[in-house]
């Protein structure tokens, strides 16, 4: 399970005429079931998503072609976590 957290790395102005095909390539990959949650951050800087991939490799694959990624208009932070513990209805995300 990986947590991506994106921070813009241009001004709001620069990431904008980015936002639809954004937000289309994170669509595509919650209904594939990769992605799992996501969202912006409070300050509307950038965003978190909650993937769940086989292996840092093809996250780097799925990350290269969201449109942010390729305008140059934000950093992905990628950590990887296991979780050991969660309500019963998120017993999905426990690691394996």
């Amino acid at each position: 399970m990986y947590i991506l957290t994106a921070s813009y790395s241009q001004s709001p102005a620069a990431v904008e005429p980015h936002i639809a095909s954004h937000g289309a390539w994170v669509k595509r990959y919650l209904e594939a079931g990769v992605f799992l949650a996501a969202g912006p951050k409070r300050s509307g800087l950038g965003g978190v998503i909650l993937a769940q991939v086989p292996s840092r490799e093809a996250l780097r694959q799925i990350l290269a072609e969201d449109s942010y990624v390729t305008a140059d208009v934000v950093n992905y932070t990628i950590d990887e976590v296991d979780f050991k513990v969660t309500l019963p209805e998120l017993d999905t995300l426990k690691g394996r």
